[in-house]
């Protein structure tokens, strides 16, 4: 696994570092990056060893999110679609269905995209003969001409199932709106979905698992680590980094880094107040890298603006009320 990550990280740092600000808004280029990604078989990473792949779980997930999120978050946001769609997977084992799909992602360099769908007044699910209906709208589903399926979870009766949903050559059934213009990754194609009595059969689903009711552990807290650390490392070359003063305080904020990284492993905290923790940290670390850098931090081309953006973005992901009230009691 060590030459795995040596390999990645010599990539983003040769490779991704120089065009990172073009990869938020460029969607061919980040189509581009992203193949060459996959050819150093980042596909591979998560999925079981007896499935075809490089194995690993979450800590190779936190190491894996923690570097790329140094670099590119839109590369980042867009590979995660397919990391989160591999652990969702992995809780199905072991169905027939679930390990064959993995073997496919091993073996025929399979990408896929996510689409969660856990809002009933959003997308509604009857159970017919044979299977199931559905008729709603999935909002935020990334990776639209980049990825050939998307992993679909529904819910009914607690019960959570998984299908796969074409996203390229879809029947009519199924209606992509454009892709929608943010000011971070807009380059990721993230669309919504509409989907008018879409039929899933019974054959056709992957597994299903009874919902936990458990607060899941959102990879965004890994997000902010990365680029909290990427900040630091930016401020250490900036106009002001040779006052005392200032190496004082990006000790401190080193500091700090170290405690928040240490809580991730551990895994002891709650997974909201963590994330809280982790954006505060983050924002520190914006706020402590601009001041630093002085005049030049208003660089349209500056990476620190890149990586404030993207946290920005990372703030919002997944988003809650009960994650909101971790975000205002934190800070």
């Amino acid at each position: 696994m060590k030459n795995f990550f040596d390999d990645i990280h010599l990539f983003l740092k040769n490779d991704v570092a120089p065009i990172s600000n073009a990869l938020d808004h460029d969607v061919p280029l980040l189509k581009k990056i992203y193949q060459q990604l996959i050819e150093l078989n980042v596909l591979q990473l998560l999925v079981p060893s007896g499935c075809g792949g490089l194995g690993g779980d979450r800590a190779e997930w936190i190491e894996y999110n923690i570097l790329l999120s140094q670099y590119s978050g839109a590369l980042l946001f867009l590979q995660a679609q397919h990391q989160f769609a591999v652990t969702q997977l992995k809780k199905l084992l072991p169905a027939p269905k679930a390990v064959s799909l993995l073997k496919k992602i091993s073996e025929e360099t399979l990408a896929l995209g996510i689409a969660f769908a856990a809002n009933k007044k959003q997308l509604q699910v009857t159970k017919v003969k044979d299977g199931f209906e559905l008729s709603g709208k999935l909002f935020w589903v990334t990776g639209f001409d980049c990825f050939s399926s998307v992993l679909l979870s529904f819910d009914i009766d607690k019960e959570i199932y998984y299908a796969l949903l074409p996203f390229q050559n879809m029947p009519e059934k199924i209606i992509v709106s454009s892709p929608t213009d943010t000011i971070v990754f807009s380059s990721a194609n993230t669309v919504s979905v509409t989907l008018d009595r879409y039929f899933i059969s019974n054959d056709e689903i992957i597994g299903s698992w009874h919902e936990q009711g458990d607060v899941m552990e959102h990879p965004v807290i890994y997000n902010f680590a990365g680029a909290a650390k990427a900040l630091l490392e930016i401020s250490t070359r900036g106009k002001y980094y040779y006052h005392a003063p200032v190496k004082e305080k990006y000790a401190s904020l080193l500091n700090q880094w170290e405690n928040y990284y240490k809580k991730i492993i551990e895994n002891k905290s709650h997974p909201r107040q963590l994330r809280a923790e982790g954006l505060l940290l983050a924002e520190q670390c914006i706020h402590f890298a601009r001041i630093v850098c002085g005049a030049e931090s208003i660089l349209a081309s500056h990476p620190m603006n890149r990586l404030a953006r993207e946290i920005w973005q990372y703030s919002v992901s997944g988003y809650s009320e009960k994650q909101l009230e971790a975000y205002l009691e934190e800070s």
